[in-house]
């Protein structure tokens, strides 16, 4: 679990949690699974609790869990977003490799090369690449079909140059453009097609 997400076993309890916890132990003393004293202990503890950290504790010895947090529904228009770092060395993804809605590549010094001719592309048909490089060489490979939008990128003392429009085949449909976002600080941003078509 990252700092950024919460921990779901201190959410507090509804109602319905509770009653649903009394209803397992009921059960289970129905089954002879617990006597009357463990039960009525149990079911107080229920009764009380505030969180599912408090629950958990409470299904102790019986063949069923305790009610868990419903899974927190994602935000309209949220992104999926996957974070890459690297520091004076290379970075790489290439292959059958999964392209998330949204990467966050920090790249200072070295370089990062990042092959989409076999990627499983995110549907939509767009991504994003929020790019912060310092010094480094950075290259996008992409196959025929697959368009890069290069017009949010800030470049201070450094080199863009997309080689896409040159070697694309006419009448070739974009059915995915990857939006590439962010700054680049000396160093230079590549962009090709791939020769593996």
């Amino acid at each position: 679990m990252s700092a950024e997400e919460p921990d779901q076993r201190l959410m507090r309890v509804s109602h319905a949690d509770r009653d649903r916890m009394v209803e397992i132990l009921r059960d289970a003393a129905a089954d002879g699974r617990l006597d009357t004293d463990e039960l009525e202990e149990r079911v107080e503890r229920a009764l009380t609790a505030r969180t599912f950290a408090d629950l958990e504790p409470l299904t102790e010895g019986l063949p069923v869990a305790a009610p868990t947090p419903a899974p927190v529904p994602r935000p309209a228009g949220a992104d999926d977003v996957v974070r890459w770092q690297a520091a004076g060395q290379r970075f790489r993804r290439e292959g059958a490799w999964t392209v998330p809605e949204v990467i966050e590549l920090g790249v200072i010094g070295g370089s990062a090369r990042l092959d989409y001719t076999l990627a499983r592309l995110p549907e939509g048909g767009r991504s994003t690449l929020r790019l912060a490089a310092s010094g480094s060489r950075v290259r996008l490979i992409v196959p025929p079909g697959v368009g890069v939008d290069l017009s949010g990128v800030i470049a201070t003392g450094g080199r863009i140059r997309d080689h896409t429009s040159r070697h694309a085949a006419p009448g070739t449909p974009v059915t995915h453009v990857i939006v590439v976002t962010g700054t680049t600080f000396g160093g230079s941003l590549r962009v090709e097609v791939s020769r593996a078509t």
